[in-house]
């Protein structure tokens, strides 16, 4: 499984990524050796005391009777008042470069990602000799290293070179490396005056005489150079610059070999736990980028999909390692210094972004890599989310919006259109609840319960009467990031979003069954049961469309990226194609009206074109799963297989990465091999008949099951070790199986390939 080219990267979308959940390196390879540097707590802004105005909380409590009343251009404006003061809310930012060049232009070179072992190889060949470069980012040691040598002699003239991303920053050098020490400062989300302090340290080890120049370092007469570099910041009130150095006497006491063969064992141990292999064509053996044109051309090389599934794994593991002191932002842990720019800004967004980048953790072998984002929540978040809930809303519980940052920000964003998804916070805590089901920890549960009885009662305070149904609904609601049409024009917020309730309802039967798993009780229960058959059912609505609206209002805007609405389809599990075929083909009809004739939205956001490949996958449409795998890489992946926001096209948003395109493709081709809820696994639900031959390894269903699975024109085999004790329902094609399993024990069975 690796990435391989022939021409040294010209940009970022070009660059190799390199990570160990707390470091990022971009490589670009060449005789330049660049490598683009972030660290995942480099962030601009502060905590803030005050994020909401002085009368925001009699604005919501106004606007709230207004919504129930249905007068919406009246709400908007109390709404306005009721948003985030964007004073230090900042963004997460790059930290700076570093260069390890060779100072002679090579005849040919050769560069290369391998994704199981985390390494990046540069091979640059000159008349008389090869020279190698090879990096990787270490979690073990929470180092990044590169290491040059030549196969024969000394090595040319090297160049290296440390700087910072910001100014202030200051690079210091000296014989055993460099200091650099810097402020994460920027004045679009932030004041241009708060932002954590930061310092990278490196280690120069060679056996060349070293010079200073104005352009770095230079090494002359080397046999090898490996450099050793670290960083750090204050987000978490520790001395950077202390922890850089040492950590750096730790891993400079250790060789470049132990150091290598340390790093690959903690990543291959990842990244081993789940494969998939496809049919390869000729097209396979191209260097990427040429792999990704044919693609446009032809796509059926099929093993260009195992290779993106494989990747969408390695970014989210190297964004999110167990230790990781933050959850995987918009880009990861990596920086293109241009989402940060942007409106949106590189955070914690929480009406899709966060979720998808983590949809691929349970089912592909990397649940441990949820762990960033649950102590994030427990820690910043919900602690946040009480102060706000109380100082807005005047209710208990915790909740957040549609927005966060690493300090935990839950207030509303600063725009009405797109501030108010109040179920932004429950939804992200599902996860929490999602980890249960595939680990069945009680004790994980027991932990962590207080977090999603805490997202309920929030909900359960937003509820409000409807006065025309009778139903109860959330208040404020919006349908993220969609807009209804009234005779005065578009509208975002209402009551009652089938999103909301989604949310609401699903975090409700959370707390029912967990607090029964781990025999929890309280008040909280009773009113939840009273209030479970009060809330809107799913409608259908005059399109034949799932509703998305609790009135059947009219989309302002029909080719819309955002499907909140869909949950109950996926990650919820409330809408079972087979048990409830009327709002199966409501969905269905839902999304050929988002592809209309003029459809370009939907399209051309990378992680609502993993969405049509989740939806697809659920309503057992392989053939549609795999038309929509299909524009994801021709349009929307770059060179180094990153999948951008409106793709490779030249306007000011037009490709930038952000990392649920490639979570949310791993998540939904893992869809398509393996399903297993309702008391059932479903392998190969929605292969496509062009996928003839196969198999995965290591992918997971709820209550731990791990499922391998290899299949041909004729034949499917199926080993699952299971992960509880107990009859266990296996699905293939148009035939079940029973089989009695205990835990940790194999079960194999063999299924005839339909179709």
């Amino acid at each position: 499984m690796k990435l391989w080219y022939e021409t040294p990267a010209r940009e970022w979308t070009q660059a190799l990524p390199l990570g160990n959940g707390h470091l990022g390196a971009m490589a670009y390879g060449g005789a330049e050796g660049r490598f683009d540097l972030s660290e995942v707590t480099c962030w601009s802004g502060a905590a803030q005391e005050k994020t909401l105005s002085a009368t925001a909380a009699e604005s919501m409590k106004q606007a709230r009777r207004l919504l129930t009343q249905e007068r919406y251009l009246e709400a908007d404006t109390l709404l306005a008042d009721c948003c985030g003061l964007k004073e230090n809310y900042g963004t997460q930012v790059p930290m700076g470069r570093l260069v390890a060049a060779v100072e002679r232009e090579p005849v040919s070179t050769v560069r290369a990602l391998d994704l199981m072992d985390g390494l990046c190889r540069d091979t640059l060949s000159f008349d008389d000799m090869t020279v190698v470069r090879e990096s990787f980012c270490s979690n073990p040691d929470k180092v990044f290293c590169v290491h040059l040598q030549a196969d024969a002699g000394s090595l040319p003239r090297l160049r290296v070179w440390l700087e910072g991303w910001s100014q202030p920053s200051r690079t210091e050098w000296s014989e055993a490396g460099f200091q650099v020490t810097g402020r994460a400062l920027e004045n679009i989300h932030s004041d241009g005056l708060h932002g954590v302090r930061y310092a990278m340290r490196l280690s120069v080890e060679t056996d060349g005489a070293s010079s200073w120049t104005r352009f770095g370092i230079a090494i002359d007469g080397a046999t090898h150079l490996t450099l050793r570099m670290t960083a750090a910041t204050s987000l978490f009130g520790e001395d950077p610059e202390a922890l850089c150095a040492q950590r750096l006497e730790a891993v400079c006491a250790q060789s470049w070999d132990a150091l290598r063969a340390r790093h690959v064992e903690a990543h291959r141990g990842w990244m081993d736990r789940c494969t998939l292999s496809l049919a390869e064509t000729n097209a396979s053996g191209l260097p990427t980028d040429r792999r990704i044109a044919a693609w446009r051309e032809d796509d059926g090389d099929q093993a260009l999909i195992a290779l993106f599934f494989q990747y969408g794994r390695y970014l989210l593991l190297n964004s999110s390692w167990p230790d990781s002191r933050l959850p995987a932002a918009l880009q990861g842990v990596w920086n293109d210094d241009r989402a940060c720019r942007m409106e949106w800004t590189d955070d914690m967004h929480l009406d899709i972004n966060t979720q998808m980048n983590y949809y691929p953790a349970e089912k592909t072998g990397l649940s441990d890599c949820h762990t960033p984002l649950f102590r994030w929540i427990r820690e910043r978040l919900m602690p946040e989310g009480e102060r706000m809930a109380k100082a807005l809303y005047g209710l208990d519980g915790w909740g957040a919006h549609t927005v966060s940052n690493a300090h935990g920000w839950a207030a509303p964003g600063w725009g009405v259109g797109w501030a108010f998804a109040v179920s932004g916070g429950a939804w992200v805590a599902y996860h929490l609840w999602e980890h249960y089901l595939y680990t069945r920890d009680k004790d994980f549960l027991q932990e962590h319960f207080d977090v999603l009885t805490g997202a309920a009662r929030f909900l359960l305070g937003l509820l409000t009467e409807d006065p025309e149904t009778g139903e109860w609904v959330t208040n404020p609601s919006y349908s993220p990031e969609n807009a209804f049409q009234k005779e005065d024009g578009p509208h975002h917020v209402t009551t009652g979003c089938t999103f909301d309730i989604l949310v609401t309802k699903t975090i409700f039967d959370a707390v029912l069954e967990g607090s029964g798993v781990i025999g929890w009780q309280d008040p909280l229960l009773d009113d939840i049961r009273a209030m479970l058959p009060k809330l809107p059912p799913l409608r259908v609505g005059r399109h034949g469309q799932l509703q998305e609206w609790h009135r059947d209002f009219e989309e302002a805007y029909p080719d819309h990226r955002h499907t909140s609405h869909l949950l109950g389809m996926h990650p919820f599990n409330r809408i079972l194609p087979e048990r409830m075929p009327e709002l199966a083909a409501a969905v269905r009809t839902t999304l050929d009206r988002r592809l209309g004739d003029n459809a370009t939205d939907i399209v051309l956001a990378n992680w609502a074109g993993a969405l049509l490949i989740l939806y697809s996958a659920r309503l057992r449409e392989g053939s549609n799963a795999l038309a929509f795998v299909r524009p994801m890489i021709r349009f929307l992946s770059r060179e180094n297989m990153m999948i951008t926001h409106e793709g490779p096209i030249t306007t000011i948003t037009g490709g930038i990465y952000e990392l649920d395109g490639n979570t949310g493709f791993t998540a939904g081709v893992a869809e398509m091999l393996l399903q297993g809820h309702d008391g059932e696994l479903d392998v190969l639900p929605a292969i496509p008949s062009d996928l003839r031959t196969g198999a995965f390894t290591g992918l997971v269903a709820y209550g731990g099951h791990v499922v391998d699975a290899t299949w041909d024109e004729k034949t499917v085999r199926v080993t699952v070790r299971a992960g509880l004790d107990g009859p266990l329902t296996v699905r293939c094609g148009g035939q079940r199986r029973t089989v009695d399993c205990r835990r940790g024990e194999s079960r194999e069975l063999r299924f005839p390939r339909e179709g």
